[in-house]
């Protein structure tokens, strides 16, 4: 079993108390690496190293073209070392290698590509004379030392997602990855330093979110904090970020409507449904929770539902015909169960699942059967709370206006997707849902070249597209004067010489 250190500087250094954490495999249970438990003083040192790396000028004064190149060459060793990231990556996380192969590095490859060339074409208001005696323009330029916190179900794609829009436009980070899923953040370290990522701007801490998390959130020496994970803890993030008024960049949670009329191709929304509802093993905050079915077609959507759920195959992540694999953690399980519980509880129905099936050769490993609980109560709590699982609860509708006010009636607002033929409809729903992301007769689909932002409780700014590399720098206004006069009109109006 491999003991993985920390990329500090440059270097890779062992905690300075001697703690290390096991890494589970969550299809079996077992350890399959162990990483190190940073101190105070390890993540202190983490961020002086970015503090002086971003200082030097070495990345933060490099061209945007210059930058860009180093990124592109991460991108190739990436997909160079792809086997080595797809088998760490499926055996730490418990998803299907299918999708790990097929989906999360490819695209994680092109997110970054992406990035490379799209801080070199930063756009901005033309310089020009807004007032007679003076021309004005725009700069963008970096912030400064930036701590990076991701979460566990994306473990190299939020890094990438996070981190890569600040690298890209001159800043250094310090990178706390989640404790489940620390392992390929920290292979990308290698992978940066071999493609010329100067030592300081690229840093990998381990260790418990409670202390080293909040840590890296109270420390004055960090200009900003990007956040991906639950509402809960984004909240406490902000709260000890305030202490130095440091920027927050914070993506949380979702609770994605999936609204389907009468008029809808019942079976591509039956279809999507799935994926929608199971990408990830159902731990995704773009998963479609909340099935919105219009009366007139809802036995129908059930049915097809019901029956495409059933030849789900559930088991082994490495096996490359597994379509899902088990959730990330114990805690998680009983968590997901809780909550299936306590929708019956309230009034819900289990139509089908929720139970923990037999895997051979996996008895230890967090599988759950995805559950799928018809309910009326609106005020429930899995339609109002995040769950992070396999749980598929399904409500009718009556009309557009019906569907559109329950959709919102949530605080948060990540995703959502409308089902219809009728483009009057698809429309008045992408202006009506208050969501940052609205697909239609579609679910999930976010390309690189897009913003995946939140509204509400669901945090703010952006990931990807442009817009992401505008959330890590600053706004500076630079004035020159086209005069050359000692003394200017309109001085007067303050000081009559």
């Amino acid at each position: 079993m491999e003991t993985y250190k920390m990329f500090i500087g440059g270097e890779w250094v062992e905690s300075s108390e001697n703690q290390v954490l096991k890494v589970l495999n969550p299809s079996t249970g077992l350890p399959v690496a162990s990483v190190q438990s940073a101190s105070r003083d390890d993540v202190g040192k983490a961020i002086d190293a970015a503090r002086n790396s971003f200082d030097s000028g070495i990345w933060s004064r490099a061209t945007p073209g210059d930058r860009s190149n180093v990124l592109l060459k991460v991108a190739d060793l990436i997909e160079k070392n792809q086997d080595k990231f797809i088998k760490v990556e499926t055996e730490n996380s418990g998803k299907s290698i299918k999708q790990i192969s097929g989906y999360d590095i490819p695209y994680t490859v092109d997110n970054i590509r992406f990035l490379a060339g799209a801080c070199r074409t930063l756009e901005g208001k033309a310089m020009n004379e807004y007032v007679a005696d003076g021309t004005s323009a725009i700069r963008r330029e970096p912030i400064g030392a930036i701590g990076i916190i991701t979460p566990w179900n994306y473990p190299l794609m939020m890094v990438v997602w996070r981190a890569f829009p600040a690298l890209a436009m001159g800043n250094s980070v310090v990178v706390k990855p989640a404790s489940y899923t620390p392992l390929t953040t920290l292979m990308l370290a290698d992978i940066l330093k071999e493609a010329g990522v100067p030592d300081g701007v690229f840093n990998v801490i381990t260790g418990p979110g409670s202390s080293v998390g909040e840590e890296m959130a109270k420390s004055e020496k960090l200009d900003m904090i990007a956040f991906t994970g639950s509402t809960e803890v984004g909240k406490r993030l902000s709260v000890l970020a305030a202490s130095n008024l440091k920027k927050v960049s914070l993506e949380l949670g979702g609770k994605a409507p999936f609204i389907v009329f009468k008029d809808a191709n019942i079976d591509a929304a039956v279809e999507s449904a799935i994926v929608g509802g199971l990408v990830n093993n159902g731990q995704d905050c773009a998963n479609s929770t909340r099935y919105y079915i219009q009366e007139e077609v809802f036995d129908k959507f059930v049915s097809l539902l019901k029956k495409r759920i059933q030849k789900l195959r559930i088991g082994d992540p490495m096996d490359p015909s597994t379509d899902m694999g088990p959730l990330i953690s114990e805690t998680q399980r009983e968590r997901v169960e809780g909550y299936i519980e306590k929708g019956i509880k309230e009034g819900g129905k289990l139509l089908s699942g929720g139970e923990r099936p037999e895997i051979p050769g996996h008895k230890k490993g967090y599988y759950i059967n995805p559950a799928l609980i018809y309910t009326e109560n609106e005020d429930s709590a899995i339609v109002k709370e995040e769950i992070f699982g396999p749980v598929f609860t399904i409500l009718k509708f009556k009309d557009y206006n019906d569907a559109i006010r329950r959709s919102n009636d949530v605080t948060y607002g990540l995703g959502s997707s409308v089902w219809t033929s009728d483009i009057t409809t698809a429309m008045r729903a992408t202006r009506d849902l208050r969501f940052g992301t609205v697909w239609v007769n579609e679910h999930v689909v976010v390309p690189s070249e897009m913003p995946w932002a939140g509204y509400k409780e669901s945090g703010h700014g952006a990931s990807l597209s442009p817009y992401s590399l505008e959330e890590f720098t600053y706004i500076k206004h630079v004035y020159f004067d086209l005069t050359g006069k000692v003394r200017k009109d309109w001085y007067d109006q303050i000081f009559k010489g």
